[in-house]
């Protein structure tokens, strides 16, 4: 199915993880980085990313992934290929589900077309982030990745990169926030007579609000 795939964390356990992650926890991730490495991306690394420096045996990674885990911003010194080697061994430890502590859970999968009709009647442009609309964000922006902010004489939007990240991760606020942003767009979208993207609406109205009530984060995969 071309579309989203969409899962959830227990957000007090990935939060323990960022902050505090076990030994457990880094190996397993230094596992991802390698299995990466060795199988994964095989595109050229800029000059000056530190990846292309990296080891790629798990117990040489320990130390790097570790300090990689507590930098406020995952991403913005990496280029291309290293962001895909380490948004790509987020998701994998993430997905181990009780090996990676984290709480992973499945919920639904639902197709583009409901987010392409959302971010036009939220009035967001199809290659930016906006800030002020938590859905812009839907699919788009890993876990601690930042992008580059480009302001305009009305207001200031965030720009993608070149690279296209392969899923997104989002706090419970901004669930709540795309919970709301969702509801009010009802009217539109059951106007709108199509029954795919009634139904994905439906189930994604869902999952979010049981989300919401459970206080879990969204992560979500692009398929």
């Amino acid at each position: 199915m071309a579309g989203y795939a969409i899962y959830s964390l227990d957000w007090d356990k990935f939060q323990s993880f960022v902050n505090d992650p076990t030994d457990k926890q880094l190996l397993l991730l230094a596992k991802r980085v390698s299995e990466e490495l060795l199988y994964g991306y095989d595109g050229d690394f800029e000059k000056g990313d530190p990846v292309q420096d990296w080891p790629t045996e798990p117990e040489q990674l320990h130390g790097l992934v570790k300090r990689r885990v507590a930098r406020r911003d995952w991403y913005g010194d990496l280029s291309e290929a290293g962001k895909e080697v380490w948004s790509q061994a987020v998701w994998g430890f993430c997905c181990m589900e009780n090996r990676a502590g984290v709480g992973f859970r499945a919920e639904h999968q639902i197709y583009f077309d409901l987010l392409e009709i959302a971010w036009k009647l939220l009035k967001v442009p199809d290659d930016k982030i906006h800030p002020d609309v938590a859905l812009s964000a839907f699919g788009r922006r890993p876990y601690r990745y930042r992008l580059a902010r480009r302001t305009s004489q009305q207001r200031t939007k965030t720009a993608f990169d070149a690279w296209l990240p392969m899923h997104s991760m989002h706090a419970p606020e901004e669930v709540r926030k795309m919970l709301k942003e969702l509801r009010s767009i009802a009217p539109a979208i059951e106007s709108a007579n199509k029954k795919d993207v009634i139904n994905d609406y439906d189930a994604l109205l869902s999952v979010l609000e049981k989300l919401d009530k459970k206080g879990r984060m969204l992560f979500i995969q692009i398929t």
